[in-house]
């Protein structure tokens, strides 16, 4: 029996939303550069919620990331790597709903 690859096509495109999404909080180079930390400086934004501890902002936003790769990737399930893309993306969404209502419950039974 032959077996026929996984064609490429849009659904591809979540794997490459995916990698967007992951070199938005990515720290390049020697200085540890990271397009997030950037973006929210120039933007006026704190990085964290609670001054330098708490919640990871950036990573939150990362999210503008993930829902369109695993709406890309489910919605076109037969193309080449839409079953990583949708995997990956999806545990980070999961991630950064997670991570807040943590962060609220936290300061609801601390304050």
């Amino acid at each position: 029996m032959i077996q026929q690859r996984k064609p490429l096509g849009i659904g591809t495109l979540s794997l490459l939303v995916l990698a967007m999404g992951l070199a938005f909080n990515f720290p390049w180079g020697t200085e540890k550069v990271q397009i997030s930390h950037y973006l929210f400086n120039l933007l006026n934004l704190p990085i964290y919620s609670n001054g330098d501890q708490g919640l990871h902002l950036p990573f939150v936003a990362a999210a503008i990331f993930w829902i369109p790769a695993v709406i890309i990737a489910s919605k076109y399930r037969s193309h080449y790597g839409t079953k990583v893309a949708f995997n990956v993306a999806g545990f980070m969404l999961l991630l950064c709903i997670v991570g807040p209502v943590v962060d609220i419950v936290d300061r609801f039974v601390n304050s």
